[in-house]
């Protein structure tokens, strides 16, 4: 007869001891919508969770019970309140197990935007809107009801686009005119990235799937006075001495085009594609428009004035929308060369298809899965082009079909938006998941209808989103329906789950040598998420990737091994910075009877939760009386904390360092003991 021994797995981070996560103690939040999060506790199979706007909770304003370690809340909450939660463990049948963990507070800060919204019909895409404003420069997000939920407060950032899965990216309007950096930055209002150099980087800046960054940026060249431009304008520029082209071919007069731009991880610059360098700037510029005007007031012609544009991986290209040639633009990457350009014909001859479908002074691109393109016809021109009573703004759906020279383009749906909405800039279209249209204008205020399709230029207005901004104070740059605050969001729980000797334990006493995991998708959309369980000392791995309906879980098992040291990882697909790992040891349940067992020798642990934001906990093993020193230390060797610096007696330590006010980055943990020094990397995120 063989005698299985019990085995206890012992967990060295990120599952600790049943610790609120966030909101943390005293935050004051930019959101409505709001993710609790905790971890887990000894023996709990639930968790209820209460909601209070008082600290005793005689007034409870949510009360709920879950398995997962996340709780997202979308009612109850308001701006410019205070409120209370606390968290208490549930055994298998929903009886408290403990007493509740300490209440935490947090605060709501001001809502930012007046918006407001009209429900038409039920046939509205899930999920909620996000706009931003230039001028007033914020970003905000409303529910289907016209509330808002999420703003960027003060911090003047202003969102061009997101990844459709809580990553956001657009700018950071400041003082300096002359630099508009591309950003990507969290709902939290933290930026994460920032490092385009002093380039102007404006209507567009997005991560490529292999990590760098893409973006649109000003360039500038010396260029002509052209002598076909309005007769009026162009006496003015004769008036005051400029010479003109073709009669001089003397370039004085500063041209702002555009270039696109991507940098890597570090900020540098290591791909570009100059408009100068690959189009007929000669011989192609707007003449119906009133950019000459402007260019003599202003001092400088707007030539290109490029608002978007859409990488594509399968293809290898990036789709450029060029607003003032009223153009839109396929480039192979990384070649540069271009594939074909669409839109309204010029001298050039260099336009290859798409000459009838007269937009003008477009805005937005969506490339979509069959290849067709959505765009934003502003329609400043159209009274020029195609005789409309009034300046009409119009959007777009745009079938292509590239030929061996160049492409054959037609519109398959339009809906014309009514005078009030022009939009003579800025604004977006979006076509949705379930064929509706999301259309975005200046007009009326700033406003976004979402639009059924009931014919090819037609539709039914099921939702009416109402910004009330007011040029110039404020206008609407654009607006996405996305799921929700929190797209992607995840907990990990192990089915056993006990405190042993200040340690946290897994106890297998049933013969079965199975670890068992379950990985929660606690967000609001599907995701898939790869998972690794690796050995190291065996070798032994398991690794694998599964996609997880939002609301749903998966059971993750794995054989132990005696004295072995496991790590377990999960990362989102699509969002790696919110990977979660945990490091776990195999240990005989009789090497750890002795609860009292001294230390044999100095130790210090992989401090836990890693990375993390903004508490972390230390632990480390004294074997006799030790003058300690245990401080923490950035990257590149500078002080940051000092811990400890004392004599302290021998045993089992645990300490915890609380980084609110201390920037994100790597950070080295630096324990020394008599003779005895050993540091670990930890890693901050906020």
């Amino acid at each position: 007869m063989i005698k299985i021994k019990s085995i206890i797995i012992l967990f060295i981070v990120s599952l600790n001891f049943g610790n609120i996560i966030r909101p943390i103690d005293n935050s004051t939040l930019n959101y409505t919508h709001v993710l609790f999060e905790w971890e887990q506790m000894e023996n709990a199979k639930y968790y209820q969770l209460q909601l209070s706007s008082n600290d005793d909770f005689t007034n409870i304003l949510t009360d709920t019970v879950t398995q997962s370690l996340i709780h997202i809340q979308k009612t109850s909450i308001d701006w410019n309140q205070e409120y209370y939660w606390r968290i208490q463990g549930l055994d298998e049948n929903q009886n408290p197990i403990s007493t509740w963990i300490d209440a935490s507070m947090f605060y709501t800060g001001d809502k930012r935007s007046e918006a407001e919204a009209l429900i038409y019909s039920q046939d509205i895409q899930d999920g909620v809107t996000i706009f931003s404003s230039f001028f007033d420069y914020f970003s905000a997000m409303i529910d289907h009801n016209g509330n808002e939920i999420w703003n960027t407060g003060d911090s003047n950032l202003v969102y061009y686009i997101n990844n459709n899965y809580g990553q956001l990216y657009g700018t950071q309007f400041n003082s300096n005119e002359d630099e508009l950096p591309g950003i990507k930055f969290s709902i939290d209002n933290e930026i994460q990235w920032a490092n385009t150099g002093d380039y102007y980087v404006h209507h567009d800046f997005f991560q490529l799937p292999n990590g760098n960054y893409l973006g649109i940026a000003e360039s500038y060249q010396n260029g002509p006075i052209p002598e076909d431009i309005a007769p009026d304008v162009l006496e003015q520029f004769q008036m005051i001495g400029y010479p003109t082209y073709p009669t001089s071919d003397f370039f004085i007069f500063p041209w702002v085009g555009d270039q696109i731009v991507e940098w890597d991880q570090d900020g540098n610059e290591v791909w570009s594609w100059n408009a100068f360098d690959y189009l007929d700037w000669l011989n192609d510029y707007d003449l119906l428009g009133d950019l000459w005007l402007e260019a003599y007031l202003m001092g400088r012609h707007d030539w290109t004035h490029s608002n978007a544009i859409w990488f594509e991986e399968d293809e290898s290209a990036i789709y450029l929308s060029s607003r003032h040639l009223s153009r839109i633009i396929k480039i192979d990457y990384p070649s540069g060369n271009i594939v074909w350009q669409m839109g309204f014909n010029m001298p050039s001859g260099e336009v290859d298809c798409g000459h009838d479908l007269d937009f003008s002074f477009q805005h937005s691109l969506q490339i979509l899965d069959n290849g067709n393109i959505v765009i934003l016809d502003n329609g400043n021109n159209s009274q020029d082009i195609y005789g409309t009573d009034y300046p009409t703004t119009r959007a777009i759906e745009i079938a292509v079909n590239e030929i061996e020279n160049g492409c054959q383009a037609s519109i398959v749906w339009e809906y014309s938006l009514p005078e009030d909405l022009f939009g003579f800039a800025s604004g977006n279209v979006q076509k949705l998941d379930n064929g509706n249209y999301l259309i975005t204008t200046v007009g009326g205020g700033a406003t976004s209808l979402e639009i059924k399709p009931t014919g090819s230029n037609s539709g039914d207005i099921v939702w009416q989103g109402n910004y009330n901004l007011t040029v110039p104070s404020g206008a609407v740059y654009r607006a996405h329906r996305i799921d929700g605050l929190y797209p992607v969001a995840f907990s990990i729980t192990s089915d056993k789950y006990l405190i042993y000797n200040n340690q946290i334990v897994y106890p297998l006493n049933d013969g079965s040598n199975n670890i068992n995991f379950k990985i929660w998708n606690n967000g609001e959309t599907s995701e898939t998420f790869n998972y690794s369980i690796n050995s190291s000392s065996s070798g032994s791995s398991l690794q694998g990737a599964i996609e997880i309906d939002a609301g749903d879980y998966y059971n993750l098992t794995h054989v132990v091994n005696i004295d072995e040291e496991f790590l377990l990882s999960v990362i989102p697909e699509h969002r790696l910075d919110l990977a979660k790992s945990l490091t776990m040891t195999a240990m005989l349940e009789s090497d750890l009877s002795n609860e009292t067992a001294l230390p044999i020798n100095y130790k210090l642990d992989n401090p836990y939760p890693n990375p993390f934001n903004p508490l972390i906990n230390i632990n480390f093993d004294i074997p006799k009386l030790s003058y300690v020193e245990l401080k923490i230390y950035d990257i590149e060797g500078n002080l940051v904390e000092i811990l400890e610096n004392n004599y302290i007696s021998s045993g089992r330590k645990s300490y915890e360092w609380n980084a609110l006010n201390i920037a994100s980055g790597t950070y080295i943990v630096s324990l020394k003991a008599d003779n005895f020094i050993e540091t670990k990397k930890i890693f901050l995120i906020k």
